[in-house]
């Protein structure tokens, strides 16, 4: 019985074998692929060319005056917050020789009255510097510009904020100093000026994980 078995089994996976379909490169397949490709840049400037006329349209001179309405509906940037994981990263080396140097990654967030996220159209700038009783050293002091800044926005999976890094400068003997950021934003619509702080982690640590989809 157990010869009829393993016989019958093995008849079974030959017709199985038989009958497989064995799928061979068409070149159709990199045709598909390249209209993909192109339907997706397509999709890009497309987009580009819409926000360019929305663009135009707010140069226009005979474009209407907004409405008291449309003015309340309109997002503000009303707070920053940087986020709990901003800190400063270490040295990478390979082979003995430096990859990346020193540097700060600040995770920051801006929010309407709402308390929504809303993108910045502006200048930030970050300030860092270790502070040990009377003595402040200078960490790092870097701007970004309103292409810069955007370019910096990450709207994801998780809470949309901007990730900023800037190399560092270390003073000696500040072990035991307290690390302090400050984010000053500048609207280029009105010109107000937002701005918040925050101690980072110090001294600095081997964190050194990719972007967290939280970052609050």
């Amino acid at each position: 019985m157990n010869t009829n078995l393993t016989i019958m089994g093995v008849a079974c996976l030959s017709l199985a074998a038989c009958h497989a379909k064995i799928l061979t490169p068409s070149p159709a397949d990199a045709l598909r692929q390249q209209v993909t490709e192109l339907e997706a840049k397509n999709a890009v400037l497309e987009a580009q060319v819409e926000e360019l006329r929305a663009q135009f349209a707010l140069k226009n001179e005979t474009t209407q005056s907004p409405s008291v309405e449309l003015e309340q509906a309109t997002p503000r940037a009303a707070k920053l917050t940087i986020g709990n994981l901003s800190r400063a990263l270490p040295k990478k080396e390979v082979a003995g020789k430096p990859t990346q140097p020193e540097k700060l990654v600040i995770f920051v967030s801006a929010m309407d009255a709402r308390g929504q996220a809303l993108q910045l159209t502006g200048d930030l700038t970050i300030e860092a510097s270790l502070q040990s009783g009377a003595n402040v050293a200078q960490l790092a002091v870097a701007h970004w510009g309103p292409l810069q800044l955007r370019d910096a926005y990450r709207g994801g999976f998780g809470s949309p904020h901007y990730s900023l890094e800037t190399p560092i400068v270390i003073a000696p003997d500040m072990l035991n100093a307290t690390a302090l950021v400050v984010v000053t934003y500048r609207d280029g619509w009105t010109g107000r000026t937002l701005k918040t702080e925050r101690a980072i982690p110090w001294p600095i640590d081997e964190f050194n994980a990719e972007i967290p989809p939280n970052v609050e």
